[in-house]
């Protein structure tokens, strides 16, 4: 196979978002467009040795129309796009010198093919975010280098020998002019495996420590290298000042860089920037998820190391995406990157829609082309398979694994600068999800079936409903231009407390003296909230109990907290069914946030929703428009 399959571009249908008055007639139903791709013997080194038909492979299917809620019983993935998080960067893969090189084989003609299939966004893949490394990484066909290496026992304090010729040498700057030409909206950061060897303690490329004394003129050496790639007319957005500074391989470029050292070359290299007038954002980190609160305090605990970070890089080699949210939450001014690790079948499908639900603003894949050789790189193991792999005696053919098109599901469709919507996750028996509204008001549901079986599911958006079934090991993107659907009934009674009491609710439970009341400070909406707080130690639930047809209903509330209680809760319960919760956690809310508890199984007739604090004196939550709706 010589080439990748196209695809036409399906246009979203042109509906308005409308806004409906009380009483008034929804607009007309939206209709989604519906891609599919399917995994096949995901990370199998068989792939090396040659193409295989796939099922799907980004293949559209008939569109569905959304409509009115039904009762079909099926796995229901409630998506609401009027509650947003992180801002979205881009989605894309590595351009490390390995992909470059084998590129760099093909003719001029297959270059752009390949170069057209990863990033177009209307024939291709439409990947809008490379990594690139600064001098040598273990993924290279060449001798490991930097931008100033000099002989050993010799130093360049004043960079008199910088130079980035290498990289023009080695096909590095054109072929990233020609991407930025295939896609003039890419973005493109930078991420070195090593300082000069004569910056470190062992004297080598390989392994070592930073020696702090070269710290000014680290600062220097990557300001210049971001100044040379700029006039080469390649923008660098980002960069990271050391790839895994906790890791000194035994046989590749890498760099012991402590947190006390990453702060000070963070410091000095935002002054280099700013001195030059460079926007380049620095990203802190650049390493495994369990490590982090160990390294990342240090830079982002400080105010001047913190104004000079813009975000938070991770790995996925060791822990969970979960430690992202952790550390979002603790620093909610900063974006959240994941920056490297490649995945297979529909099993990484979902590990990254697992990285969007932890605020990653972004997603590279690493290594996007190695040949039928597994050639060329210099890491310590055997590689997994590459999403795409080029014939090692015919450098023009090449073939698409199913991992381009499982990473295409999103990068095709969720674009740059949309924004993660909340949705339920499902679960890895049935389906999963993660789902986006894009800045043309086009929602973007990425649902992923991980079993052996066909899966029929519903997704619940603003009043609407897609009822589909997904093959099996398949990944479906589902998208639509949002629209107004019939209202739900909020079935609670003064839902917002706007008769400026709680007569409508009931306090079960609470001790030593009621720590709930209803006042007027800093609403979400309307003139009243609610708010639990005691001088003392306390424990306040206030609830309501509502009689409602049997079926499955959806809870939601809005609230802000001062943080530092023992646990603080949304909860459904006397439904028929075991408790079911949505943790608000210990951290602060100091934004008005919404929870939401979906899938709330009702088989008595009733259900009982409400919040639950057990805090410490002088904690607060205020909250406020309660809701439960029918799905």
């Amino acid at each position: 196979m010589n080439s990748l399959t196209t695809w036409k571009r399906r246009a979203a249908s042109a509906l308005a978002l409308g806004t409906l008055a009380a009483g008034t007639a929804a607009s007309a139903a939206p209709t989604a467009q519906v891609i599919w791709s399917s995994e096949k013997n995901p990370g199998n080194g068989s792939w090396f040795s040659g193409p295989s038909s796939i099922p799907y492979a980004l293949s559209p299917q008939a569109n569905i129309a959304l409509t009115s809620p039904t009762t079909t019983q099926a796995t229901t993935l409630a998506v609401d796009p009027a509650v947003q998080y992180q801002t979205m960067l881009g989605i894309g893969t590595s351009m490390e010198e390995s992909t470059i090189y084998n590129l760099s084989r093909m003719s001029l003609a297959k270059r752009t093919e390949v170069l057209k299939q990863l990033l177009d966004p209307a024939t291709g893949a439409g990947i809008n975010l490379l990594r690139i490394t600064f001098g040598a990484s273990d993924f290279t066909a060449r001798a490991f280098y930097t931008y100033d290496d000099r002989p050993a026992g010799q130093t360049d304090p004043n960079l008199t020998y910088f130079s980035i010729q290498k990289d023009i040498d080695y096909n590095i700057i054109s072929t990233l002019k020609q991407a930025l030409a295939v896609n003039p909206n890419l973005k493109i950061f930078a991420s070195p495996w090593s300082p000069p060897a004569w910056m470190k303690d062992n004297g080598s490329l390989i392994g070592g420590k930073l020696l702090t004394q070269h710290i000014p003129t680290l600062a220097v050496y990557y300001r210049k290298a971001i100044q040379a790639y700029q006039q080469q007319g390649i923008p660098i957005y980002a960069m990271t000042v050391q790839n895994e500074p906790l890791y000194t391989a035994p046989d590749y470029p890498s760099t012991s860089v402590s947190p006390a050292q990453s702060k000070q070359l963070t410091l000095a290299l935002k002054n280099e920037l700013n001195a030059h007038g460079l926007s380049t954002r620095i990203w802190a980190y650049d390493h495994n998820f369990d490590s982090a609160w160990s390294y990342v305090p240090t830079l982002l605990d400080d105010a001047a190391s913190n104004a000079a970070v813009d975000g938070v890089a991770f790995h996925d080699y060791a822990g969970e995406p979960s430690v992202m949210t952790e550390v979002r939450n603790a620093y909610p001014n900063k974006n959240i990157l994941m920056t490297e690790r490649a995945v297979w079948g529909t099993a990484g499908a979902d590990r990254m829609a697992q990285y969007f639900r932890n605020w990653a603003a972004g997603y590279n894949s690493w290594v996007t082309m190695l040949d039928s050789n597994i050639q060329p790189e210099k890491w310590t193991g055997t590689p997994g398979p590459t999403m795409l792999i080029q014939s090692a005696s015919a450098p023009d053919t090449y073939w698409a694994l199913p991992e381009y098109y499982l990473l295409g599901q999103y990068s095709k469709y969720v674009k740059a600068g949309a924004k993660r919507i909340s949705s339920s996750y499902g679960s890895a028996s049935t389906v999963t999800n993660v789902s986006f509204l894009n800045p043309d008001n086009t929602v973007v549901s990425v649902v992923i079936n991980q079993t052996a079986a066909s899966q029929r599911f519903k997704l619940s958006s603003d009043g609407w409903e897609l009822l589909a079934t997904l093959p099996a090991k398949t990944v479906g993107t589902y998208v639509w231009t949002r629209e107004a659907g019939p209202t739900p009934t909020n079935l609670l009674t003064d839902p917002g407390f706007e008769n400026g009491n709680l007569s409508a609710w009931n306090s079960e439970w609470h001790s030593a003296e009621l720590a709930h009341k209803v006042d007027t400070d800093t609403v979400y909406t309307g003139n009243y909230k609610l708010t639990h707080y005691s001088a003392a130690t306390y424990q306040q639930l206030t609830g309501q109990t509502k009689g409602v047809a049997n079926g499955t209903y959806r809870a939601g509330v809005w609230v802000r907290s001062s943080g530092g209680q023992r646990a603080l809760r949304l909860y459904a319960k006397n439904h028929g069914g075991a408790e079911l919760t949505a943790e608000i956690g210990t951290g602060a809310v100091t934004g008005w946030t919404k929870y939401t508890i979906n899938n709330i199984p009702v088989t008595t007739g009733t259900v009982e929703i409400g919040v639950y604090s057990d805090a410490n004196g002088q904690n607060w939550a205020a909250f406020d428009q309660f809701e439960l709706v029918k799905q």
